[in-house]
C-alpha cells in the first residue's frame, strides 16, 4: 500500500479547549498550526524532517486528542521516556498541543496508538 510507512507528523491536541474552555475551532486550529510550524523549525536540520518537507504537496499529519492538560503532560512524559522528538506548544502559559517530529509511521505510532482522532 503506497504511503503506509510514510513519514507523518502527529499532533496531539487538548479536546477541553473546545468543550470546557470554549475556544473556537479556528483558535484550536491555529494552535495546531503553531505547534506544527514550531516543530518543523526546531528540527529543520534533521534528516527525517528534510525528507518529510521534500514532498511539500503531500505532507501527512494526524491529529489526535487528549482530554486535558494533565493528560497532555502525561503523553509528554511518555515521549520523553521513549526519546521521541516533539515540540510542546504553549499558549498563555498553558500547554495546548504536542507536535511530534515527522518520522516514519511505524516508529511513531507505537507511542500514540492509545489516543483517538481529534
Amino acid at each position: 500500500m503506497p504511503g503506509f510507512d510514510s513519514r507523518v507528523m502527529y499532533l496531539i491536541m487538548r479536546s477541553d479547549l473546545i468543550s470546557d474552555l470554549k475556544w473556537s475551532v479556528g483558535a484550536v486550529a491555529a494552535q495546531a498550526a503553531h505547534a506544527a510550524t514550531a516543530c518543523v523549525w526546531t528540527f529543520r536540520e534533521d534528516s527525517e524532517v528534510m525528507e518529510y518537507m521534500k514532498d511539500i504537496s503531500h505532507l501527512r499529519k494526524i491529529t489526535l486528542k487528549v482530554p486535558n492538560e494533565r493528560e497532555l503532560r502525561n503523553v509528554e512524559k511518555r515521549l520523553q521516556d521513549s526519546n521521541v522528538d516533539y515540540y510542546l506548544w504553549m499558549e498563555d502559559s498553558m500547554a495546548v498541543c504536542i507536535a511530534l517530529k515527522p518520522q516514519f509511521r511505524t516508529f511513531v505510532e507505537q507511542h500514540v496508538k492509545q489516543l483517538k482522532l481529534f
